[in-house]
């Protein structure tokens, strides 16, 4: 049986995947939460539209995480979210080009921010 996913979390802060999954669960989606370790645990029948991922990860390089995830998930896409990232449009519009990613968000971002984002990128996928 396949279940579809609205939007897969991969972060590994568990009070940030939270906050996220909470806000994101509240507008009215169905959420995935995963570390980012669990990543290449997680089941075949997750099939999301929208991955929300931290790219700060110990073992992996962003690239290689953004990879994987185009591979596992083509269809799906990527909004990229780091504490890293300078904040402002300039900033997040270089980080989306260098990384090739669909949306980018600096932290700290408001839940509505994120889930604007998330509504953005959903509104660009053709209707199922």
């Amino acid at each position: 049986m396949e279940t579809k996913t609205d939007i897969l979390i991969i972060e590994d802060d568990q009070f940030m995947r939270d906050l996220i999954a909470l806000s994101l669960r509240d507008a009215g989606y169905r959420v995935v939460e995963c570390s980012g370790q669990r990543m290449q645990h997680l089941h075949d029948v997750v099939l999301p539209k929208v991955v929300i991922v931290d790219l700060i990860e110990p073992k992996r390089s962003s690239l290689e995480t953004i990879g994987t995830l185009r591979l596992r998930f083509p269809a799906a896409l990527i909004l990229a979210i780091s504490g890293y990232f300078g904040v402002g449009p300039v900033m997040a519009d270089a980080a989306i080009r260098q990384l090739g990613v669909d949306q980018a968000l600096a932290k700290p971002f408001s839940c509505n921010e994120l889930v604007s984002s998330v509504k953005m990128l959903l509104d660009r996928l053709p209707d199922d």
